[in-house]
């Protein structure tokens, strides 16, 4: 189980990564492509607790697995964080925009974020246990392909609403401006104060958001098995 963890680590920091340092769709799809036959040989790869609990839930891994597995996705996306804040340090313009959104409605849009967070968890999940953990697909050599083409078809075709698909992902970019205020010696205490205040208001918001793709994982694992019930 060592590499599965190592591969877990190793593949979310690098999606991650590349996601704060201004990644589009396309690169982050051909990265999650390459990343997920690079993991593949110690077992198909997740990069996304998402995905983790709808193998969990169809039983294709451990409770204790499970945990191991989201364990190493969070340290490694914080790690990404905190790296791309030191490469990144403190912009200015930054603290006027983190004012700017303390006067902002934080459930703007909720009910669209909502939908689109659901379904294209979902979407990526029932992918994910399609080509990772079916018996009809097992042995398969495009799992890795299918997983950055249904990436990128759902991220490019709904690019104006930014969906991340990932609570990982979601959790790293918003906390993204308060890490690189804290860590910048050259950002001011107002400017740590208006990012503290603004993760705050947004903790609701991005609660919302997770348990969005919580849900949609949910309801891909049991989709799975409805459309493949060999695999119960």
């Amino acid at each position: 189980m060592r590499a599965k963890i190592i591969g877990e680590a190793f593949g979310t920091f690098f999606l991650c990564f590349a996601l704060l340092l201004g990644g589009g769709p396309l690169p982050l799809a051909a990265l999650l492509a390459a990343l997920t036959y690079l993991a593949a040989p110690a077992g198909f790869p997740h990069f996304n607790p998402a995905v983790t609990l709808a193998f969990r839930l169809r039983g294709r891994i451990a409770s204790r697995a499970a945990w191991a597995f989201v364990g190493a996705q969070l340290l490694a996306a914080a790690a990404a964080l905190l790296l791309a804040a030191c490469l990144q340090g403190h912009d200015p313009e930054r603290a006027k925009e983190a004012v700017a959104g303390l006067h902002d409605d934080a459930f703007e849009g909720l009910a669209t974020s909502f939908v689109t967070e659901g379904l294209g968890a979902a979407f990526l999940v029932l992918v994910a246990l399609v080509v990772g953990a079916s018996r009809r697909t097992a042995g398969n050599s495009y799992f890795g392909l299918a997983m950055g083409l249904a990436a990128l078809g759902y991220a490019g075709a709904l690019a104006d609403y930014g969906p991340f698909l990932n609570p990982l992902t979601t959790l790293v970019s918003a906390a993204r401006g308060w890490v690189v205020a804290v860590l910048d010696g050259s950002a001011d205490a107002k400017a740590v104060l208006a990012e503290t205040l603004l993760l705050a208001k947004l903790a609701p918001r991005l609660a919302a958001d997770i348990a969005a793709q919580f849900a949609g994982a949910a309801s891909a694992a049991w989709l799975f098995r409805m459309v493949s019930p060999e695999d119960r």
